[in-house]
């Protein structure tokens, strides 16, 4: 692991340099073929697309903080003119640079950070399926506590609301979904996607399913999931590793997937096999998909 987060450093040192595919292997001290396969193995991309999309990453920031002209943040990025620049910028942000610098827009799904010796850690022991199952999953119903939180700042949602549903789970009518001596409960993220982009706030709710026409105890809400198809990852570990594996989805699979989001809400299952302190645990995460893969430039 170690080589590897040396290599990710030389790769953020020099990203404003002549760097390519071929130095950064032979910086490695392995065959051009053997590190690619080795570095899409632990990090799931191709090296020449992260060194791509950490340059393009760094290119949106500066169009946002700086007056550089386009031209000069294309030449200082790596790229050999501003057309190539401009192509491979829209297909990483959807937006032209020029729009890009003119909008408001939140388009933080779609930048790449450096990658961290713990995400590295966490991909390397199997903190996460790398690739996902695909599943269209029937509508159903939840009931559940919730509260709006803003993004980056979700702490009681472990620390105070799945506590409040843990306490009421006995006035919850109509239960469905047993795994064993446990239910099956739901994490559900509303309406972080909307509008084309994410949103700074957004409503979470710790429930578990119930038959159609149940009626929320005081102070609970009945929610209905429609018919959606999800990209379902699993996350094994405790929660304090939780964080990774989102980064790994929203940062690094989602863009190169070629798939869009659907204006629907995340699910996070928890089963039996979930014990929230334990490097055993397992949890899923079902990401709603808007559209068939499309071709990624």
């Amino acid at each position: 692991m170690k080589l590897m987060i040396d290599i990710v450093n030389h790769i953020e040192d020099n990203l404003h340099s002549d760097l390519t595919v071929r130095s950064v292997a032979e910086y490695s001290g392995y065959s051009s073929h053997h590190f690619q396969k080795m570095f899409a193995a632990v990090t799931g991309l191709s090296l020449g697309s992260y060194i791509r999309r950490r340059r393009l990453t760094k290119a949106a920031a500066k169009l946002r903080t700086s007056s550089e002209r386009i031209i000069e943040i294309a030449l200082n990025s790596g790229f050999e003119s501003q057309e190539s620049f401009t192509r491979a910028f829209k297909t990483m942000f959807g937006a032209n640079p020029n729009e890009y610098r003119k909008s408001d827009s939140d388009f933080g799904l779609r930048n790449l950070e450096a990658m961290t010796a713990s995400l590295i850690s966490h991909l390397r022991r199997g903190g996460i399926s790398m690739k996902p199952r695909y599943e269209t999953r029937g509508d159903f119903y939840v009931i559940g506590v919730g509260k709006i939180f803003e993004r980056g700042k979700t702490q009681e949602i472990g620390d105070l609301l799945w506590p409040r549903l843990i306490q009421r789970f006995d006035e919850i009518p109509n239960k469905r979904g047993r795994d064993g001596d446990f239910y099956v409960t739901y994490g559900v993220c509303k309406e972080i996607w909307k509008d084309n982009q994410i949103q700074d706030h957004f409503n979470y709710y710790a429930g578990v399913e119930v038959e159609k026409g149940s009626v929320p105890p005081e102070g609970m809400d009945l929610l209905y999931i429609p018919t959606q198809k999800y990209a379902v990852f699993i996350h094994r570990g405790g929660i304090k590793d939780l964080s990774l594996t989102n980064q790994y989805i929203w940062g690094t699979w989602l863009p190169q997937s070629g798939y869009e989001l659907a204006p629907a809400s995340d699910l996070e299952i928890y089963t039996a096999a979930f014990r929230p302190d334990s490097s055993e645990s397992e949890m899923e995460l079902w990401i709603p998909l808007k559209s068939a893969p499309q071709v990624i430039g």
